[in-house]
């Protein structure tokens, strides 16, 4: 039956200009696909959003039991010998549609502390219902919180220096002058060179996290993959490079679950060409 509504969700004008911009994501990163390839892809990524849109409230209304009975952890060594080292963690994670279920179901709910920034949304009602599920868990460990994305680095800093781990998501275009280029996929993407210094200045370590619904299973597969100990090297390019490098990895876990509608590409090394 969700297949079917998504199919007709597919189909629908409202989602053309969000097409557009996954096809062009999409072709440049993958270039061997064709358009059927990217057809296919993005079937199932509108699939995945009306899963998951649909089990949002689980994470408002549900109980903390429920809650983690709805998710596979692969990968949970990498946190526990982290914090048995005295480490924090940078927990770095691409923009997937099951982002919250990630943060909430495998770190927050089990009792990790856990603090992330964020945007407001334009909707009051739906800003307030995120930012109640986002930190309905962190009594469990007494530490972490959300704070807003215009404050900048320092508190994620302050947090990581407390021990409070961070959620980072790093992928999106914040703009030439932010930015480095860096190789993703088949493509050069404008990123912020960010991770190195955040982790050197927080003294922690940066562990990937990719969170994927499972519609076998009706669970969020949630994969930790191991520590990147290169990072910092140092160089912030360098780091920028490797940590693209995970995000790859990452994705590739289930490609259909990342946001490929975002403009992920806008800045372009050429300058002035516009590719949306």
């Amino acid at each position: 039956m969700l297949a079917y509504i998504a199919s007709i969700i597919y189909s629908k004008k409202f989602l053309k200009k969000r097409k557009k911009i996954a096809f062009t994501n999409l072709g440049l990163c993958f270039p061997e696909y064709s358009e059927q390839d990217k057809d296919a892809l993005m079937r199932k990524n509108v699939k995945a959003i009306a899963q998951i849109a649909l089990s949002l409230g689980e994470l408002f209304f549900r109980s903390r039991q429920h809650i983690i009975s709805r998710s596979n952890i692969i990968g949970e060594q990498h946190i526990i010998e982290a914090e048995k080292a005295g480490k924090s963690i940078i927990f770095l994670g691409p923009h997937c549609y099951g982002l919250d279920f990630g943060g909430i179901v495998a770190i927050n709910a089990r009792g990790y502390p856990l603090s992330s920034m964020f945007k407001d949304y334009n909707n009051p009602i739906f800003d307030w219902f995120v930012t109640r599920y986002r930190t309905r868990f962190t009594h469990l460990s007494g530490k972490g919180t959300l704070y807003h994305r215009s404050e900048g680095l320092k508190p994620a800093i302050k947090s990581l220096r407390d021990k409070t781990h961070f959620y980072y998501l790093p992928d999106e275009d914040h703009g030439r002058e932010n930015s480095v280029f860096c190789d993703f996929y088949g493509t050069q993407k404008a990123t912020l060179p960010m991770i190195g210094r955040l982790a050197k200045l927080g003294k922690a370590v940066v562990i990937p996290f990719y969170t994927s619904y499972n519609d076998k299973t009706a669970k969020f597969d949630v994969f930790f993959h191991a520590p990147l100990t290169d990072i910092p090297t140092g160089d912030d390019v360098k780091d920028t490079q490797i940590m693209n490098k995970a995000i790859e990895k990452l994705i590739d876990e289930d490609p259909s679950q990342y946001m490929w509608t975002l403009k992920l590409l806008k800045t372009r090394p050429v300058e002035g060409q516009n590719i949306y």
